[in-house]
C-alpha cells in the first residue's frame, strides 16, 4: 500500500439519475483530480459532505485538503441575493466546506482550492463573490462560449507569493470555465494572480499555505509542470508538514545520524562540485558548500550540502532537467520563491543535497552568513554540535523533528550575522 500523504477530497452530491444504471444518488468526484494527486504521489480519500461532522476531528484524519469545482456558493453565505443564473447551490456542501477551511485554517493544513473551492475559500474568510461575471463589462470570456466547455487564457503570477514560488513562471496558460469570481477579498487573503481584464484569478491566505485557483489545473496537469506543480507542492507540504505549524507532527521518516566530523568531505564536495559545474554552465554563477559539513571539525549527518546560485529561479527546466540527468530528485519548495532542492543518493544512501537559490537572494545570505559564523567562532560551533547530537537522541527516526529543534538556533546567528554586515 502506498505511503504516501492522505489527501482529503470533498465529493459532491450527484442526483438520482446521473448516473446510469443506479437506482440513487451519488457522491463523486471527477478522477482529473485524483489522477493529479496521484502523479504528486499522494493518495485521495473522498470525503461526502455531512453537516453535523466535526470539521477539526475529520481534518485529523489527513494529511492536506483538497476543494474541487462544482455548484455555486450560496449567495446568503455573503449577505448577497440570489441571482438568476446560479446554479446547483448545495447547502449541505457550503457549510461543510466552510467549515473545512476554518478549521485548516487553525490546523495549519496544506490547502489548495480549486474554482469553486477558491469561492468557498473567499466566503469561509468574509469575502464576496461576483455572482454573474458576464454582467460586469470589460471582462475577457471565463467559462467558454458554450456554457461548460470552457476557454483557456493566460494568467499573471503576483510576484512573492506561494504561487509563484509554486509554478517558477510569471505567466501561466490556465483552462477556466467558472461564470462566477472573487469580488472583495476576505480577511488574511491576498491576490496571488490575475487575468489581463484585471479579475482575481487566485487568493492565498498570508500565513501557511493555502491556495486557491479560479481556474482547472486538473485539466492540463499531465502536461502542464506549472499547472502539476499545484498538485505537487500540496502533496510535499502535506508529507512534510508546513514549519512551525500543528501538521508537523512526529513521524517516522529517515534516520539522524550525527558522526564525526570527516576531513573528506570538503574533497566530496569538490568532487561533486566539478559534476554541477558541468551540467549546469552558465546558469550556475556560484557553488558553494554549505551546512554542518562545510565547517572543519563539526560533527554532522553525513551528507554533503551545495549551494548553487544562479540568476534566475525561472524558468525552473534550466536547472532541475541538468541536474536529474545526473541523477538527483527534485522537490520544489513552494513557500520560497528563491530556492529549490534536490538530493542525490551515494551507494543507496542519501548522499548529497542542492539548494538552488537566487544570487543575493535571502535564502542564500542566510546560508553563506550561518556557515561563515560557525568558521569564525568555536564557541558556536560547540553549542551546536551539542544542540543536534541532543536533537538526534530525541527525534533518530523523524527528520523533520530534527531540523525544526534546530531552527531557532540557526535563525538566532543567522540574524547576528546579517546585522553584522549590513553594519560593516
Amino acid at each position: 500500500m502506498s505511503s504516501g500523504p492522505l489527501i482529503a477530497v470533498p465529493t459532491y452530491h450527484l442526483e438520482r439519475g446521473r448516473v446510469d444504471s443506479w437506482d440513487t444518488g451519488a457522491y463523486g468526484v471527477p478522477d482529473l483530480y485524483v489522477e493529479a494527486l496521484r502523479r504528486a504521489g499522494a493518495r485521495a480519500a473522498l470525503v461526502p459532505p455531512d453537516d453535523d461532522a466535526g470539521a477539526e476531528e475529520i481534518l485529523a484524519a489527513f494529511d492536506g485538503l483538497l476543494l474541487i469545482g462544482g455548484g455555486d456558493v450560496d449567495p446568503a453565505r455573503y449577505r448577497k441575493q440570489l441571482h438568476p443564473d446560479l446554479y446547483g447551490v448545495d447547502p449541505v456542501r457550503d457549510a461543510f466546506e466552510l467549515a473545512l477551511l476554518s478549521a485548516a485554517d487553525r490546523l495549519g493544513t496544506p490547502t489548495l482550492a480549486i474554482c469553486r473551492g477558491a469561492q468557498v475559500m473567499n466566503v469561509a474568510f468574509g469575502g464576496t463573490l461576483h455572482q454573474h461575471l458576464p454582467d460586469i463589462a470589460g471582462l475577457i470570456d471565463h467559462r467558454g462560449e458554450t456554457y461548460g466547455v470552457g476557454t483557456v487564457h493566460d494568467v499573471d503570477v503576483v510576484p512573492e507569493t506561494r504561487l509563484r514560488a509554486t509554478v517558477a513562471a510569471p505567466t501561466i496558460r490556465c483552462p477556466s470555465h467558472h461564470h462566477q469570481g472573487i469580488d472583495r477579498l476576505g480577511d488574511a487573503l491576498a491576490p496571488a494572480a490575475r487575468s489581463e481584464d484585471g479579475l482575481i484569478e487566485a487568493i492565498e491566505r498570508t500565513d501557511g499555505w493555502m491556495v486557491g485557483v479560479q481556474w482547472h489545473p486538473e485539466e492540463t496537469a499531465a502536461d502542464d509542470d506549472a499547472q502539476q506543480s499545484l498538485f505537487d507542492a500540496l502533496a510535499l507540504l502535506a508529507r512534510e508538514g508546513i514549519p512551525g505549524t500543528p501538521t508537523r507532527k512526529e513521524r517516522r521518516t529517515r534516520a539522524v545520524e550525527i558522526v564525526d566530523y570527516d576531513s573528506a568531505w570538503p574533497k566530496e564536495f569538490e568532487r561533486e562540485r566539478t559534476r554541477i559545474a558541468e551540467a549546469l554552465g552558465d546558469v550556475a554563477v556560484r557553488i558553494e558548500h554549505v551546512g554542518s559539513t562545510a565547517v572543519p571539525g563539526l560533527a554532522a549527518k553525513p551528507v554533503i550540502d551545495i549551494q548553487v546560485s544562479t540568476r534566475s529561479m525561472e524558468p525552473r527546466r534550466t536547472y532541475v532537467e541538468p541536474l536529474l540527468a545526473l541523477g538527483y530528485r527534485h522537490a520544489l519548495d513552494p513557500i520560497a520563491i528563491d530556492h529549490e532542492y534536490f538530493s542525490h543518493d551515494v551507494d543507496g544512501v542519501r548522499g548529497h543535497h542542492v539548494h538552488v537559490c537566487l544570487l543575493g537572494g535571502e535564502w542564500e545570505r542566510r546560508h553563506l552568513e550561518f556557515r561563515d559564523a560557525l568558521r569564525r567562532d568555536p564557541t558556536i560551533v560547540s553549542e551546536y554540535e551539542r544542540l543536534k547530537r541532543r536533537l538526534a537522541e530525541l527525534f533518530p527516526t523523524d527528520v523533520y523533528a530534527y531540523v525544526e529543534g534546530k531552527t531557532e538556533f540557526v535563525r538566532t546567528i543567522e540574524e547576528a550575522a546579517l546585522r553584522d554586515t549590513s553594519s560593516a
